[in-house]
């Protein structure tokens, strides 16, 4: 539908097309802010529950992913007969679905069932890394016994920052990995935990930092995608400079239900468009206002079905038993698509 819709507004799809994915470095700088802020007051207790973090953030974003990518293997099946699109995956085999419900397919090389699953899976890689810095910084802290363990976390997560700016970024085959995200997503880390650290550098200064770091790094190799996430890190120092006040438009209640749903809108909206696509181009292949009005449908139909996504399953208690329910779902579904050919 896009791609008859830019026939009328070309600019719009040029600018989607060579900008739309500048949003997940926002995405990702924010994501590590509040991963910071999280993990706090728990690098200063006693213990630190590793395990017990890492699996719950698995199952958190696996569940509600094998159920989108139960409909999303259904619809595109349902689909290639009548629709001949790039977006389409084949059939699926054995060693996809496994890789699927591990995050692995990207790494694997292998054709994901359904766009933006590679986000997910660098998601994890990136709190899998930052979590494990966490982890070293609560040992080292108990060994010690002295210094700030936030501090040493921040030291971590700078590293990573750091190598991740002036080295593995640099390479675009890497996106598959999460060394190559973790400039944006450090960069929120280390905004997050700066108040706590006890470094005597208010947060204006912190984003004049960063700032500079952005001007180093884009003078060593510019990056459109680095100065966003600059960009972001910046604005949060002077946000925590204003004490983290209330952005009053944040706390109206359908802007809450739509956060809240946008991981389940996220995942659903492939599904939707692509079902919706195949009825326009079998009716309606060459006309724009309708496939303008798709497009909106579209929009609509993927936040109301990701919104009651969101309530009836990625909003119910995370355990290893929904896991497995969704994974026996997700595999009997892929199989019964295999077995229909």
């Amino acid at each position: 539908m896009s791609d008859v819709v830019a026939h009328w507004l070309p600019q719009l799809e040029d600018f989607l097309f060579e900008h739309g994915l500048l949003a997940v470095q926002i995405f990702l700088v924010v994501g590590g802010y509040l991963n910071a802020k999280s993990w706090v007051g728990a690098l200063s207790q006693a213990e630190f529950h590793f395990f017990s973090r890492l699996f719950a953030r698995y199952q958190r974003l696996v569940i509600p992913l094998l159920a989108a990518l139960s409909l999303a293997v259904l619809v595109t099946a349902l689909v290639r007969p009548y629709f001949e699109h790039s977006s389409l995956s084949d059939a699926p085999t054995f060693k996809q679905v496994v890789a699927h419900v591990f995050l692995l397919q990207d790494v694997l090389y292998l054709e994901a069932f359904s766009a933006g699953v590679w986000y997910v899976a660098i998601d994890f890689q990136l709190f899998v890394m930052a979590i494990v810095c966490a982890w070293l910084a609560h040992a080292w802290q108990i060994r010690s016994g002295s210094g700030s363990v936030i501090r040493k976390a921040l030291g971590f997560w700078l590293l990573l920052t750091l190598g991740s700016i002036f080295v593995w970024n640099l390479n675009p085959l890497g996106e598959i990995w999460g060394t190559y995200f973790f400039s944006a997503y450090g960069l929120g880390l280390c905004v997050g935990c700066w108040r706590y650290s006890g470094i005597k550098i208010s947060h204006p200064t912190l984003g004049l930092l960063i700032l500079i770091l952005g001007a180093i790094a884009t003078a060593y190799q510019p990056r459109i995608r680095m100065m966003v996430s600059v960009l972001t890190a910046a604005l949060l120092a002077w946000y925590e400079a204003t004490d983290c006040k209330p952005i009053r438009v944040i706390k109206l209640q359908w802007i809450r239900a739509l956060s809240k749903a946008s991981y389940a809108i996220f995942l659903i909206h492939f599904s939707v468009s692509l079902l919706v696509s195949a009825v326009i181009f079998n009716f309606w292949s060459e006309n724009i206002p309708v496939n303008a009005l798709g497009l909106l449908i579209s929009f609509g139909l993927s936040v109301g079905l990701g919104r009651q996504m969101h309530l009836h399953i990625e909003n119910q208690e995370p355990t290893w038993t929904r896991w497995l329910q969704w994974v026996a779902t997700f595999v009997a579904t892929c199989t019964g698509v295999w077995l229909l050919g």
